[in-house]
């Protein structure tokens, strides 16, 4: 009798299943923490909306504009938390929310000020020698970190011109604390931007309480988001504060 070695179809087909099995599982692992990375990235958007505000509605002025924080707030005697802001009732205005930032800044002195009064709790600490996302401004789910600014007008070119208060932006890495330049290769991918804005506000990238750079298909009204390959862009996110 002749021996033939190989599979037979049934063994083949089993194999193709568990490939097949393998293959799903992945792709459904990955969409499961983006899934995660943009519930989280909802999470602490609309954290850090409340935690000003209470904030506001407690000592009267925003976190990192209040005066004398070293005797105001629990625990505040080391710089930047003991650094106070000059009390006018708003952040420092600045012409671009690119500029580097320093310890001083009510920019960045705005995170301990919360932290200090127990109403944020993120991954970051009470340094002026660290000014890097994780380190001294809290990082993001998506990558990079959350960055506070107040500038005058909208800060992206849009159809219609806002006045915009104080606003939060996802940026990357590489521009945590420097005046980085947003080119396509340095900011985030505009994927997730679409979910996040969806959940949060209105789901169009030009209007609402946040808006975006380089994501959006068109420069009009209704314009959807554009995620083609390797598209990248960065959100601000209008706070209520």
């Amino acid at each position: 009798m002749k021996h033939h070695n190989g599979f037979t179809l049934v063994e083949i087909s089993i194999v193709m299943i568990i490939i097949g099995l393998l293959i799903g599982g992945t792709f459904g692992g990955m969409k499961l923490v983006e899934n995660m990375q943009i519930n989280k990235t909802v999470q602490d958007l609309k954290a850090i909306d409340s935690a000003a505000l209470t904030f506001k509605d407690t000592y009267g002025r925003l976190p990192g504009d209040l005066p004398n924080t070293a005797t105001r707030l629990p625990g505040c005697t080391v710089a930047p938390c003991a650094t106070g802001g000059n009390g006018d009732r708003a952040l420092d205005m600045v012409s671009s929310f690119v500029l580097p930032l320093t310890a001083t800044m009510e920019a960045f002195t705005f995170w301990h000020h919360l932290q200090a009064a127990g109403l944020l709790a993120m991954d970051y600490h009470n340094t002026t020698t660290d000014l890097t996302f994780g380190a001294g401004q809290p990082s993001s789910p998506l990558g990079g970190g959350y960055r506070i600014t107040r500038i005058n007008g909208n800060p992206f070119a849009t159809p219609s011109v806002s006045s915009f208060r104080e606003g939060v932006i996802v940026i990357p890495a590489d521009a945590e604390s420097s005046a980085a330049v947003y080119s396509s290769g340095q900011a985030h991918l505009c994927n997730p931007f679409p979910s996040v804005d969806t959940k949060i506000d209105d789901g169009l990238p030009l209007n609402g309480k946040m808006r975006t750079w380089y994501c959006a298909g068109s420069n009009t009204a209704d314009a959807a988001y554009d995620i083609s390959p390797a598209l990248r862009g960065i959100v601000f996110y209008d706070t209520a504060f």
